[in-house]
């Protein structure tokens, strides 16, 4: 096992892998990043290193993505760990598959430096990044509330509920008796299932939320 957190770089461009080694680096300054060039050594390195990979930056479009069923893979194979799919392309309907998938935030190519170190710092807060245009045309839509509830698991509804009545990722994290790695990965679950992409969504939408797990704990 490592002895430093890993950030992963999964980008068959090396002028794109040395741009987000410098993001890498500002956002944790001690972690040892590693960097591949196709899908097959993403996945040898996931095996490899597990959780101790913080965070993977992860290319659309490299050799043996096969569309989403690379990110798919990746996901499956560390799910505790947040993937910013990185691409050219920022049409919506890629973004809105990309989070759907299970990545933890979308990243178009054409960002600033300072604008990928801003996205790559949320994520690993546990919230959902987008690119702005994205997030403003789609976070205002409460479509799809109730299903989004049906899909948390039981430890997801309690976070959700401590998360609503503002209490931090650490305090939860204590009160539960977690780490507080495994509530920020609870916390971007739990946003991609409900279709927000921040907490002041979230809290935006609590009281919903709250009379929705009121009726689902009622079903139960």
């Amino acid at each position: 096992m490592s002895q430093s957190p890993v950030i992963l770089i999964a980008d068959d461009h090396p002028l794109f892998r040395e741009a987000l080694q410098r993001v890498a680096v500002e956002v944790l300054p001690d972690c040892e990043v590693r960097e591949v060039a196709s899908l097959q050594p993403a996945m040898d390195a996931a095996g490899e290193v597990g959780d101790d990979i913080e965070l993977i930056f992860l290319d659309l479009n490299m050799p043996g993505m096969d569309g989403f069923s690379g990110l798919v893979a990746l996901r499956n194979t560390l799910p505790a760990t947040p993937i910013i799919v990185v691409s050219a392309s920022e049409d919506g309907q890629t973004v809105r598959e990309a989070i759907t998938c299970g990545a933890s935030g979308f990243m178009p190519k054409s960002l600033s430096k300072p604008d990928m170190v801003l996205a790559a710092r949320r994520v690993l807060e546990g919230e959902i990044y987008l690119p702005a245009l994205t997030e403003a045309g789609d976070s205002g839509s409460d479509a799809g509330l109730e299903e989004g509830i049906s899909q948390l698991t039981h430890q997801q509804r309690v976070v959700l509920q401590m998360l609503v009545s503002g209490q931090s990722n650490k305090q939860i994290a204590y009160e539960l008796g977690i780490v507080e790695s495994t509530v920020k990965a609870h916390v971007s679950a739990i946003l991609r299932k409900l279709k927000v992409f921040s907490r002041t969504q979230a809290v935006i939408k609590a009281g919903k939320i709250l009379a929705v797990l009121g009726r689902a704990k009622g079903r139960a």
